[in-house]
């Protein structure tokens, strides 16, 4: 009976250690708090009862001597300790706004292809698409670092292209 119940506190403890670490896992992934977690189960223990049918005034062989059966029994203490309890992390910092990419304004309806000048340094930057799996990217990418590289120009064939000059 000693074996069984070992056995059955290995299998306690095993369990409980992995509903602990799946549990820990969501806490640091930030997808639950960690005021709740899980308790350790109590580990069983031997047990006995004494059999109705022995002892005193009762027929048979037994009949003056108490017969006891061993069970395996849920005890008092857990079969483990808990494990340390994770902490929240903290939210990293925000990452700095590149310098040669600028997210389009809330607003912004003008066409693929805009230049602007950012008065503070003299960038330019033209404003781009990009097709993604959510529909098109719309940004302003750099395009010169100081003066302008690009100007438009006189176009032949219409009045929106650019001309490196």
């Amino acid at each position: 009976m000693q074996l069984q119940v070992a056995k059955l506190n290995d299998s306690l403890k095993s369990n409980y250690l992995t509903t602990f670490s799946n549990w820990s896992q969501s806490v640091l992934a930030g997808r639950c708090d960690n005021s709740n977690p899980p308790q350790p189960p109590k580990a069983f223990v031997v047990g006995y009862f004494n059999d109705p049918t022995t002892g005193p005034g009762s027929p048979g062989v037994y009949a003056g001597k108490v017969v006891q059966w061993a069970y395996p029994a849920t005890g008092t203490d857990p079969v483990c300790p808990m494990p340390v309890i994770p902490s929240i992390p903290a939210p990293p910092p925000p990452l700095p706004e590149r310098d040669d990419i600028k997210i389009v304004p809330l607003g912004d309806t003008l066409p693929v292809g805009f230049t602007m000048t950012e008065p503070a340094n003299g960038r330019i930057y033209a404003k781009q698409a990009s097709p993604t799996p959510f529909g098109i990217a719309y940004f302003y990418a750099r395009v010169a670092y100081g003066a302008p590289l690009l100007r438009p120009a006189a176009c032949p064939y219409c009045c929106c292209c650019f001309i490196l000059i």
